[in-house]
């Protein structure tokens, strides 16, 4: 119980104020101050930032994969091949076309794996770009079925709309 005069937090049974001495005597009635409710962004904040953590993590994974492939399995198994029909040239080899081609894909995914981890880093700690940022980037990865479509479908659910914005603006605010 919280007193009406000064906010000062009061034990239940309390007959005055310790703060202003405002007596609360039986036709005192208490005014009790309970913590706003949370609006969506507030209950799924963590969760979201929390998946945006571990997506990150799963491309730069993803990476490592691409660049152990890329530059070890896959030359010891295409080495100079020869391609004598279609567009390439006969002495033209293969593999460093295949191997650049992952290379570019690992990096990629790497780039990916970085935005995807300093949205969760945003996200967590509450700053004022980081929706912005997880939007952009929940637009792009939805075209990344099935994970990054669900991923991204939740991201636009809880972060997109205007009163969304909003909340998350007053949840920044309040982390300053």
């Amino acid at each position: 119980m919280f007193c009406d005069r000064c906010g000062q937090q009061l034990s239940d049974n309390a007959q005055f104020c310790i703060a202003c001495g405002k007596a609360l005597g039986p036709g005192v009635v208490p005014v009790v101050v309970t913590a706003p409710q949370d609006g969506r962004v507030g209950r799924h904040i963590k969760i979201l930032a929390s998946l945006w953590l571990v997506y990150g993590v799963l491309r730069f994974m993803a990476m490592a994969w691409i660049f152990l492939i890329g530059r070890t399995i896959l030359p010891s198994f295409v080495q100079d091949i020869v391609v004598g029909a279609g567009p390439f040239p006969s002495h033209f080899p293969l593999s460093r076309l295949i191997s650049g081609g992952l290379m570019f894909a690992g990096l990629a995914s790497g780039v990916f794996g970085i935005l995807y981890l300093v949205a969760a880093w945003g996200l967590f700690e509450r700053k004022p770009w980081a929706r912005i940022l997880t939007l952009v980037i929940g637009f792009i990865v939805l075209i990344r079925f099935p994970f990054g479509t669900a991923l991204g479908i939740y991201t636009l659910w809880v972060l997109l709309p205007s009163p969304a914005g909003q909340e998350y603006e007053r949840l920044a605010g309040s982390r300053v």
